[in-house]
């Protein structure tokens, strides 16, 4: 889990073992490499899960709005965009 500037704390889960790329308390920018992404949940596939939160402890934490500064959207480049449901998301 990551604190952000703004006291919001971000979540990463399922991670593939032993490829973590930094270490607890490193400040990191933007476009660094955490690590990669992997398959220990429950599916068939490789997955990332990601969330943000307004505390640190997640069992009575609350999500907070997700925005990227540029992402591509259904083919549409888009700014300060917020994904909502079935939207096809592109990097």
């Amino acid at each position: 889990m990551f604190k952000t500037s703004n006291n919001e704390f971000i979540l990463f889960a399922h991670f593939k073992n032993h490829t973590i790329a930094v270490k607890e308390g490193q400040k990191v920018k933007k476009g660094q490499l955490l690590g990669l992404c992997g398959n220990t949940g429950n599916s068939s596939e490789p997955h990332l899960h990601f969330h943000i939160e307004n505390m640190e402890n997640m069992n009575v934490a609350t999500g907070v709005k997700c925005y990227f500064d540029n992402i591509f959207v259904n083919g549409l480049l888009k700014n300060d965009y917020s994904p909502i449901k079935n939207d096809k998301i592109k990097n």
